[in-house]
């Protein structure tokens, strides 16, 4: 199984693949598995967040990344 590690709240986290997180991107965002497993290997190198690294990456549009985050929040 990939795991990330991801920065949040100033402490390195380690996340299986499947997480809620994981598959609200798959099912609401419509990413793919490919795409999904590229942004957790550059979240694994850079240290980032999941979704920052989405959208630094272009993945994910500005408003898509709003949505992730309003996701997140709740």
């Amino acid at each position: 199984m990939t795991v990330l590690s991801s920065e949040m709240s100033g402490q390195t986290q380690t996340e299986p693949t499947d997480t809620p997180l994981i598959r609200y991107l798959k099912e609401e965002l419509v990413l793919s598995e490919d795409l999904i497993e590229l942004a957790l290997r550059h979240c694994e190198q850079e240290r980032g967040t999941l979704p920052m690294v989405l959208w630094r990456y272009g993945f994910v549009s500005i408003d898509q990344l709003n949505q992730i985050f309003d996701w997140m929040a709740q």
